[in-house]
């Protein structure tokens, strides 16, 4: 596995302040993404399953937020088959996700099936922010979609849906995420990772009972 912030520690994967509100979104997403997948090659197995629980988590809102705002709003103004692409990506994250949800944390192979998960999400946002984001800043500055509003509409969902995740357990797993000092110093949201509990009501539906 390799260092994903450090290797993402230039343009264009960073926010730019020229970046309107949706693909800074989006951006900041993915560097969380590729410091918690770095966490999973070094962090003890006593913390390895509530971490991983907090990157399905957030890969399924962050999926779900792209597939009801962004991705339909340029499927009209770039090109078809490159939004198709990505929400083929989706189905994999979506069919591992549901695999380790379905672990209890003690197997042995629970950290591999974790960084084949974090393989594919970082090569599919890298390809976001190499490509897709950058078309997408184009036809926002060229007036063809907008993704200010789109942003604001993304940030409000991703509240809503933090709230009902946090609804379904009673504690929180709450840490910090440091990132290179030219990126984006993040703060986890809280969670409902809550020892071997995963959170119910989120992504695909597949859930612990």
């Amino acid at each position: 596995m390799t260092a994903y912030v450090r290797n993402a520690g230039v343009p264009p994967h960073l926010v730019d302040s020229r970046d309107p509100p949706a693909i800074a979104l989006l951006k900041e997403d993915h560097q969380v993404f590729r410091a918690l997948f770095d966490l999973i090659d070094t962090i003890s197995e006593d913390v390895l399953f509530p971490i991983a629980g907090e990157i399905c988590i957030r890969l399924a809102i962050h999926m779900k937020l792209e597939e009801e705002f962004f991705y339909p709003s340029l499927k009209t103004v770039l090109n078809a088959e490159q939004i198709d692409d990505a929400i083929g990506d989706h189905e994999l994250a979506k069919r591992l996700i549901s695999t380790i949800m379905e672990m209890t944390g003690r197997e042995g192979f629970f950290r591999a099936r974790v960084q084949s998960l974090g393989k594919e999400v970082i090569r599919h946002v890298d390809e976001d922010d190499r490509k897709l984001l950058r078309d997408a800043r184009r036809a926002w500055e060229e007036g063809k979609v907008d993704l200010v509003r789109i942003g604001v509409e993304m940030q409000s969902r991703r509240r809503d849906l933090f709230t009902l995740v946090g609804s379904a357990q009673p504690h929180s797993w709450d840490f910090h995420v440091d990132l290179p000092a030219d990126a984006v110093q993040c703060v986890a949201q809280p969670s409902a990772v809550d020892g071997h509990a995963w959170p119910e009501r989120v992504g695909s539906g597949h859930g612990r009972r």
